[in-house]
């Protein structure tokens, strides 16, 4: 990982921003990487006043302080930094956080329920991101296993299978490939030596350390075959939607994965889409 990169993660004080916060102390400390507190106070919010807003600010403060000096009490290796900002936190936070940087955020919507509007600001962090992006819902990663990475197409298959092979081999976990096809094309796939399957797989047999590499191909709906094959898994590797400049970089299937998250997913935005996203 650059140097220069950081895990920057957004802090309110609740228990999803707790989840996101342990998880960006936990990579940063394994990347040698720094960590950026950033807490953001929106003005509009209620058409606050100056009283209710020096509040706010007051509040935000405190949340930023007591959580760095708890990090950098428990892990004084940690280069931590904090940030107060204003604006509309999903597209300040975004803004702040450079392309070669991870911003962790947090997400109350645990489970698969179709429609919920819960997990809807972690779709806009991934819209509006320039980089990676990690969304994490609360609950105990002790009591989860394996790593799972969505493949979908040529081009980006090989970067997401070594991502999710770097991040299986730093848990002592397998990973599990999976690719949703339509039922016609079946059969073409399990013999195609140049599929998005096989592409990702031969990437991630090249990470040193990689324990077990299992692939799947599926019939479903590809963002049900995701949220199921990662229930109870520590992590969802997957790619944003398309990268061309016509067409936006949040596909529907991701937007139906972070809305109904079950477990942390990693965005991992390919070079190409950077330009494009930031637009």
């Amino acid at each position: 990982m650059n140097a220069s990169a950081r895990y920057v993660v957004g802090v309110d004080g609740s228990a999803p921003s707790e989840a996101a916060l342990a998880w960006a102390v936990r990579n940063a400390r394994r990347d040698g990487a720094s960590l950026e507190l950033v807490h953001v106070i929106d003005p509009e919010q209620g058409m606050m006043g100056l009283d209710l807003l020096d509040a706010a600010e007051r509040a935000g403060e405190r949340i930023l302080a007591e959580a760095t000096q708890r990090i950098r009490m428990q892990h004084p290796e940690l280069e931590v930094a904090a940030e107060l900002l204003s604006g509309v936190p999903t597209w300040t936070l975004a803004a702040h956080a450079r392309g070669d940087d991870t911003l962790v955020v947090g997400t109350g919507k645990t489970g698969y329920v179709s429609g919920r509007v819960l997990g809807s600001r972690s779709v806009q962090f991934a819209l509006a991101a320039t980089g990676t992006v990690a969304v994490v819902p609360e609950g105990d990663p002790r009591f989860r296993d394996g790593v799972v990475a969505g493949v979908d197409r040529p081009e980006t298959a090989a970067s997401i299978g070594r991502r999710a092979a770097l991040e299986a081999v730093d848990r002592g976990m397998r990973v599990t490939l999976v690719h949703a096809v339509p039922p016609e094309v079946l059969q073409s796939q399990r013999t195609n030596v140049e599929s998005p399957l096989v592409l990702a797989s031969e990437a991630a047999r090249e990470v040193e350390g990689m324990l077990e590499i299992r692939s799947r191909l599926s019939t479903r709906v590809p963002a049900d075959a995701l949220l199921d094959a990662s229930r109870g898994s520590a992590l969802l590797v997957v790619g944003t939607g398309s990268v061309a400049e016509t067409h936006s970089p949040l596909g529907t299937t991701l937007h139906a994965v972070l809305l109904n998250a079950n477990a942390p997913v990693l965005v991992v935005r390919p070079a190409g889409a950077l330009a494009h996203s930031a637009g």
